[in-house]
């Protein structure tokens, strides 16, 4: 030790033991020493992939498959029976639009419209898939197709050229109309409840429609409906599928509702039952190719008939729009997609989906394309990602050499799969409030309207219509109530979270 420092020896270790310690931390070992052991999971993943494996997990992670607690394998099987639910459009569209004349021609060729019915549908519904990730399936509407030929070529007058050119127009204005934001903020507009008895009449109307496939329910020109004959064959066949599916749901079998359609389609056919959709009056059989036929669109309508032209275009852009809100977020609900504030991530792209399939429809030559109430299959097999909507367009885009195929499916196979949704899809009504008339009303209106009338769409305005009405009687109330003084009506509160936008009457 130095005597004349002022150090003492003990100070003197501690500041060795402190340079040593610092030697120590700036230390580094050799970078092989510091490699930790490979662990099994950290050997599975430097294995080499085969090359499905590398599909899969590229599509799982594109689609995001497993955050949303599905599988590829999952996602296919949804998407497939989405397409088989829903492949019925595939025939049944062109019949309705290539009804004759009294002359005995066609507006729309049988061949011509059922192209255009399956490549719009395949670009829509993969438009969706890619774009907002959503396990939606898309084509042209049924009812809109029957507006278009008979509404619109035969009523208005316009012909078909010029029927598909207000359909084009409709299709530009809703794209104009999603880019903005306008339709999400018609549905901020409404209470949660009120969105809850949308998707609860979807479902009813699901059903309704189902219970005719079957044969359950039947026209009356008495009573409207009533009970179908209890000794066809084809309706004990669609009742027993039902029960079947229901209980291999129950049961949590994988595949549940597919094996049902196909358990249905085989024992029809064994059994010998008459499958309308073979008729051989129709001329259906023959493959009708991919080869694609574009219509000139006529819009000199436009100025020669402008009243009869806008109001083509007015009523189709109603209809695609509420049906297409509607059944975006009744399905959504179903999927578990909505967000807390009761939005669905990815509308804007499900609704620009619609009109720009009905844009190529148009030019094509089918009626406007919406997202399906089918769809719903689909989700409830498992469909959560837009690659559920990818499967679905790619089978949409084989489907005109599959037409032969598809007509051996009976009405009465997809039937039980509409039921059962349906059933799936009253769980909202929880959320409505009965107690309270002011929001009771108008759900209540929604759900029976929907399928009494056989029209989404409509049963959504009158819902959403009486919801106002009455808001605005009861704010008239309340300002002659406080002597005339002006008080903002709540009820247009523009809130996604608000269960009482309508105030109460003090």
């Amino acid at each position: 030790a130095n005597l004349g420092s002022s150090e003492t020896p003990y100070s003197s270790l501690s500041l060795v033991k402190s340079r040593l310690i610092l030697a120590m931390g700036e230390y580094q070992e050799p970078l092989l020493s510091r490699v930790e052991p490979c662990t099994e999971k950290a050997k599975r993943s430097a294995e080499v992939q085969t090359p499905l494996q590398a599909v899969v997990s590229y599509l799982d992670a594109a689609f995001t498959v497993t955050e949303r607690g599905s599988s590829v394998s999952q996602e296919i099987r949804a998407g497939l029976v989405t397409w088989v639910t829903m492949s019925y459009i595939v025939v049944v569209n062109p019949i309705i639009l290539s009804a004759r004349f009294a002359d005995g021609s066609s507006p729309i060729s049988f061949h011509a419209a059922c192209r255009a019915t399956c490549l719009s549908a395949a670009f829509a519904s993969g438009f969706v898939g890619l774009a907002a990730n959503l396990p939606f399936g898309l084509a042209a509407g049924m009812g809109l197709n029957s507006y278009l030929r008979y509404g619109i070529i035969d009523r208005l007058g316009l012909g078909p050229e010029g029927a598909l050119a207000a359909c084009f127009v409709q299709a530009v204005l809703f794209a104009f109309l999603a880019a903005s934001g306008a339709v999400d903020k018609v549905q901020g507009a409404l209470p949660s409840a009120l969105k809850s008895s949308i998707t609860v009449a979807i479902g009813v109307f699901q059903a309704f429609v189902g219970l005719q496939l079957m044969g359950l329910i039947v026209k009356s020109d008495t009573t409207l409906v009533a009970l179908g004959d209890l000794s066809q064959p084809n309706l004990w066949l669609a009742f027993t599928a039902t029960l079947l599916v229901a209980g291999l749901l129950i049961r949590k079998v994988t595949g549940a509702l597919l094996l049902g359609i196909c358990f249905t389609a085989a024992a029809s056919y064994l059994l010998g039952l008459p499958n309308p959709n073979q008729d051989p009056s129709a001329g259906l059989s023959a493959g009708t190719g991919l080869s694609a036929k574009l219509f000139d669109l006529d819009f000199t309508p436009m100025l020669e008939k402008p009243q009869e032209f806008g109001t083509a275009v007015l009523c189709l852009l109603f209809i695609v729009v509420f049906d297409t809100a509607g059944v975006q977020h009744g399905i959504g609900q179903q999927a578990g997609l909505l967000d807390r504030r009761g939005f669905l991530p990815g509308a804007k792209y499900g609704y620009l989906g619609s009109a720009f399939g009905s844009g190529l429809g148009a030019v094509m030559g089918t009626s406007p394309v919406i997202i399906h109430n089918e769809s719903a299959a689909g989700v409830q097999e498992g469909g959560r990602t837009g690659l559920c909507a990818m499967t679905t367009a790619v089978l949409f885009l084989l489907s005109p050499v599959l037409v032969p195929v598809i007509e051996l499916i009976p009405p009465e196979a997809t039937a039980p799969c509409l039921v059962l949704v349906g059933s799936m899809m009253m769980g909202p009504v929880k959320d409505i409030d009965f107690g309270d008339l002011r929001i009771a009303l108008p759900a209540f209106l929604t759900i029976c309207i929907t399928p009494l009338a056989y029209s989404i769409s409509f049963g959504i305005f009158v819902g959403i219509a009486s919801y106002y009405v009455l808001g605005c009687v009861l704010w008239l109330a309340e300002v002659a109530s406080v002597g005339g003084k002006t008080v903002q009506p709540s009820f247009l509160a523009i809130s996604g979270d608000d269960d009482e936008l309508i105030p109460e009457v003090p």
